[in-house]
């Protein structure tokens, strides 16, 4: 049998996948060194070796994950429950610290937006804050990562966009009977979508 594949292979097939398990040993948490405020060396050294190229931010942990909680000023960042996999996550890593990571090992990020929690309402409400999200934070997201001069990355110390060219919305949608059916789904993708791919105007 010819071994060769029969139609090209986009380089992105060989990706790694990056989410956070709470108090497992594989957490985002257990590769991040708290008093250096970098990502450990070693993990870094493995995922080079490891070469992919792509890495995916997310998981069902976008059911319940708003992304401006993992921006700013460390010591603001607020604790988050880790609503499935248990434990409590610091947001020491957000957006800025996870494309650094991708970067310095040559992967292209891929971020997946919390898609209204997938329509499982077990993540929507926690401990009194809405963990959900809409089509216009995920639109958001999308801005403060490239658009030229965006206020709130520039306030956080990131002057040059992040070119994040790759979102995924959602996680396993319609794969759970509590969440989103089929219909539903693909109508809010579209909706999110429509929102995620606006024009993208510097800022003045």
């Amino acid at each position: 049998m010819d071994p060769q594949p029969l139609y090209p292979l986009s380089p992105y097939l060989y990706m790694q996948f990056m989410e956070p398990l709470g108090t497992t040993d594989g957490s985002v948490e257990a590769a991040w060194d708290h008093r250096r405020k970098d990502w450990r060396e070693d993990v870094v050294a493995a995922t080079q070796e490891l070469s992919p190229t792509m890495i995916r931010w997310g998981g069902i942990f976008s059911d319940y994950y708003r992304w401006r909680e993992g921006g700013g000023a460390r010591e603001r960042r607020p604790f988050m429950r880790n609503l499935l996999w248990g434990g409590w996550e610091s947001n020491q890593v957000g957006t800025a610290e996870f494309v650094s990571l991708c970067r310095r090992v040559g992967a292209e990020p891929l971020i997946a937006v919390n898609f209204e929690s997938d329509g499982r309402r077990q993540f929507m409400e926690a401990d009194g804050s809405v963990r959900t999200a809409g089509a216009e934070e995920a639109a958001a997201w999308v801005a403060y990562c490239n658009q030229p001069n965006h206020p709130e990355r520039v306030a956080h110390g990131n002057l040059e966009p992040f070119n994040v060219r790759f979102c995924q919305i959602g996680n396993e949608t319609s794969y759970d009977p509590n969440g989103f059916d089929l219909v539903t789904a693909a109508r809010k993708t579209a909706e999110f979508a429509r929102a995620m791919r606006r024009p993208i105007r510097p800022s003045s």
